[in-house]
């Protein structure tokens, strides 16, 4: 069996959360609205977590 392609450069982690059903949903649909995967959500949330710590 092949692995998955890689899409990012060096390691990567797996990330797993329980977090409420509603939240979900809400990023659900805004990560379908924004046409990006999961790990492109968290990043652009990350991103935009650490922008906020800078100011």
């Amino acid at each position: 069996m092949v692995g998955r392609p890689r899409k990012y450069k060096g390691p990567v982690k797996r990330l797993e959360a329980w977090i409420p059903y509603d939240l979900y949903q809400e990023m659900n649909n805004f990560k379908e609205k924004q046409g990006i995967s999961w790990p492109d959500l968290i990043l652009e949330m990350w991103e935009t977590f650490k922008e906020k710590l800078r100011t």
